[in-house]
């Protein structure tokens, strides 16, 4: 999925992709002397790997059996966890929060704000709220403090809706948005923050963000799978069904001070005026060639905060196009993968401040060269391990390969043009060409 774009225009302080091989200054090896004090040996990130993270595995071990069972039939089912479980589950989260050092809890949201890859992108947001409330038993008028997590904050949190593009809801009778958390997604500390990832809707029930339409999508999956399992006569003992992702993300990384420099990178995340150098991509030879020091330690901060928070952070390596990288995980469940993307992008951008550096996530930061592709490896699969897109070796393999093939297709063919606007912002139509 990569292209040049057609978008070129000339100009003497160039730094689309002249920056590349000068201004870069992770090509150069001319970084700021803060940058060089900071590259040192990192710890070890594999044996904490998945520590802040509150998976089911993690739930297993700190919550009664019952409990357990209960929440696994209420993610296959949909139906909503009984009010004793919460509590347990809210008090059990709290003191495991609270041992990695967690001070304030976050619902995660992704208001679906548009627009391209710009600075700070398609990221979440979120409401730090510290891990306190009031102790409503007490008899005094001024109630004292406890430390806690509330389980009715824990599942559902309510926000201003109206501050979100939402189609022009903006009356004050129905302003407010809720959050619920997505069970779907685990929850993880980082930052001395406990992160609850959510669904983001409307008073009136209504989705303006990016996760409940991923959520209803994986519903629709599950039901309609299931029943073409059925017809075809294969997964008899299949319960459930999975949407799995696993994202390749591609990034510059250039100089903050050259990217304060120019307004059009600041502003737009993306280069207006530039000119080409003699040499930039030819050859392809900084594709997988050796990662310069200063974005290795980089990259090594990154994975590392990803692998703690449950993010199995598998790949690193240069791109094609010079000052150009990517990072990519194993896959998981779609909704878990995509929130990880988000968290990633944002860690990225903190770690890549202490050190100098600033990473470029528009599709199409600079004209002539390659773009950041965002590049989704997409699969369907039972609980009881059936892949649709992987033909096996069996003929029940192959005719489950072959129907699925044929069902993508068909739906694709049906309904292109809602691909297309899934996809269409300006920042990937410059990327795609």
């Amino acid at each position: 999925l990569k292209s040049n774009s057609a978008l070129h225009i000339s100009s003497e302080h160039c730094i689309s992709c002249s920056a590349v091989c000068t201004m870069f200054s992770c090509m150069t090896g001319s970084v700021p002397a803060v940058v060089r004090e900071e590259v040192v040996v990192r710890e070890d990130p594999l044996p904490v790997a998945g520590r802040d993270m509150f998976c089911e595995k993690t739930m297993g071990e700190t919550l009664p059996a019952a409990v357990v069972v209960r929440w696994q039939q209420c993610l296959l089912s949909g139906e909503a966890t009984p009010e004793p479980d919460r509590k347990v589950i809210a008090d059990s989260l709290f003191a495991w929060a609270r041992q990695r050092g967690a001070v304030d809890f976050a619902h995660l949201f992704f208001p679906m704000r548009g627009g391209g890859g710009a600075v700070g992108g398609m990221l979440g947001a979120y409401k730090m709220d510290t891990l306190i409330d009031l102790d409503f038993s007490s008899s005094y008028a001024n109630k004292p403090m406890k430390c806690c997590l509330p389980h009715e904050r824990l599942f559902q949190g309510e926000t201003d809706g109206s501050s979100f593009p939402n189609g022009g809801l903006r009356v004050t009778h129905a302003a407010a948005a809720f959050t619920t958390w997505d069970r779907s997604s685990p929850p993880f500390v980082m930052n001395k923050c406990l992160y609850i990832p959510c669904a983001f809707v409307t008073h009136y029930g209504k989705c303006i963000d990016e996760k409940t339409p991923l959520l209803r999508s994986v519903d629709a999956v599950r039901v309609h799978g299931l029943r073409l399992l059925k017809a075809i006569g294969l997964g008899a003992g299949a319960k459930t069904m999975q949407s799995y992702l696993g994202w390749e993300q591609e990034f510059f990384v250039v100089s903050a001070e050259h990217f304060k420099a120019r307004p059009d990178l600041v502003n737009c995340g993306r280069t207006l005026i530039g000119k080409l150098p003699t040499r930039h991509q030819q050859a392809d030879l900084n594709y997988f060639g050796p990662i310069p020091i200063v974005v290795q330690t980089l990259v090594d901060r990154v994975q590392a905060a990803m692998l703690k928070v449950g993010c199995a952070m598998a790949v690193k390596h240069n791109e094609v196009a010079p000052g150009q990288h990517e990072m990519s995980p194993v896959f998981c469940t779609a909704s878990a993968s995509c929130d990880n993307n988000v968290v990633f992008m944002e860690t990225m951008n903190r770690e890549a401040a202490k050190l100098g550096l600033q990473v470029l996530f528009h599709e199409k930061p600079f004209a002539g060269i390659n773009g950041n592709g965002k590049h989704a490896n997409w699969s369907i699969g039972t609980d009881t391990g059936l892949n649709f897109f992987y033909p096996g070796k069996s003929e029940e393999g192959a005719l489950l390969f072959v129907t699925a093939i044929a069902c993508l297709a068909y739906g694709l063919s049906q309904h292109n043009e809602l691909v297309r606007c899934a996809v269409a912002h300006a920042g990937n139509d410059h990327r795609l060409g």
